[in-house]
């Protein structure tokens, strides 16, 4: 059994599941430690034919954007003992709405992974009427090796392929649909931002800044925001990759936006509370890029 106890995991062992004997620490001087830690998940997965095991901590608050989040290691587990394999602190989703991030048991040797879709800064405050919060779309992970450090990758379950609808132009006068998937590929990545926007004049901006080599996402002027002081503002993250090549995948709903960066290595979720849809898109780039926008079929009425 993997129990967070405090800041730290504790692992027991039982033979019947009601006696249980204490076997080992891990974290005391490891990973984030802003605040308490809680819903760990520990579970084995393969990179180039060698298997590692990954612990996913949910610390809160502390998280690399404020508030909650979801931290990992990477490391291997002989039964007893989780040793992990270097001492970076790693985050799961650099945005500030991912938390308490779990996997499924019975999916083979896919491991999925669905997070809630909230902070603990603000979740209890978010403007909302009929629902309070939402959760992620289901990722699959996978490991990928980077410059010798070996990171948890997250990317849109193929499931979601699905729920596609015929894939449309990017719309510039007409409508954008309520939810919908943008992929893009850059066969060079420099700056870019896309603007998700209102005749109101709300708007949320994704986006990837060369110079401090970070993707970001902006809810300063998406809509409702003063109901928290920390809610709005703009977030950013680390780009792990390291080719000129690069792509991107938003997965897109009418109050929350999903990125996936780099098959990704990169991840943001971000919530926001538009006075209206943000049923416009502009896309700004210094470089030629390919972009297909695909509505996916209602889930809400």
């Amino acid at each position: 059994m993997t129990l967070a106890t405090k800041d730290h995991i504790t692992f027991y062992s039982s033979p019947n599941l009601k006696d249980w004997s204490k076997e080992s620490e891990f974290g005391l001087t490891l990973g984030a430690h802003g605040g308490v830690w809680e819903c760990p998940d520990l579970f084995p997965l393969k990179l180039n034919g060698k298997t590692y095991w990954v612990l996913i901590v949910n610390v809160n608050p502390g998280g690399p954007n404020g508030g909650s989040a979801t931290q990992y290691f990477v490391g291997h587990f002989n039964g007893n003992k989780f040793t992990s394999i270097d001492n970076q602190t790693r985050w799961a989703d650099y945005g500030p709405d991912e938390y308490a991030g779990i996997t499924w048991s019975n999916t083979g040797n896919r491991k999925i992974f669905l997070g809630w879709m909230s902070n603990w800064e603000y979740a209890n405050q978010v403007p909302t009427v009929k629902w309070r919060n939402a959760m992620t779309i289901p990722r699959e992970l996978t490991l990928k090796q980077v410059n010798g450090n070996i990171l948890l990758a997250s990317e849109p379950v193929k499931e979601i392929n699905t729920a596609r609808l015929e894939a449309i132009n990017i719309p510039t006068t007409g409508k954008l649909p309520k939810q919908y998937v943008l992929k893009m590929k850059l066969n060079e990545l420099n700056n870019y931002e896309i603007t998700l926007s209102n005749k109101m004049g709300n708007k949320v901006i994704i986006g990837y800044d060369k110079k401090s080599d970070r993707y970001y996402i902006d809810r300063t002027l998406s809509g409702k925001v003063d109901f928290q002081k920390d809610f709005a503002g703009k977030f950013t993250a680390p780009r792990f990759a390291t080719a000129k090549k690069s792509d991107l995948t938003l997965v897109v709903d009418a109050t929350s936006v999903e990125l996936f960066a780099d098959n990704g290595l990169t991840v943001m979720t971000a919530i926001y509370f538009p006075n209206a849809p943000l049923d416009k898109m502009n896309i700004h780039h210094d470089q030629p890029i390919q972009s297909v926008l695909t509505p996916l079929k209602p889930i809400w009425p």
